[in-house]
């Protein structure tokens, strides 16, 4: 019994799975960088004014 696994059909698989996903992936991505993004901006300003 042997599975025959061929290298460049994993990749392509992968490469459809990561293409089909990316945009949930980006939106995630979004969603957990926005408090440290509002954090990095509070600390900017906040600095600007003292």
């Amino acid at each position: 019994m042997s599975l025959n696994i061929v290298p460049t059909d994993v990749l392509q698989y992968i490469g459809q799975v990561f293409g089909s996903l990316w945009p949930l992936l980006a939106i995630g991505l979004g969603i957990m960088a926005t408090p440290l993004v509002i954090g990095a901006a509070k600390t900017v300003f906040s600095r600007r004014r003292a």
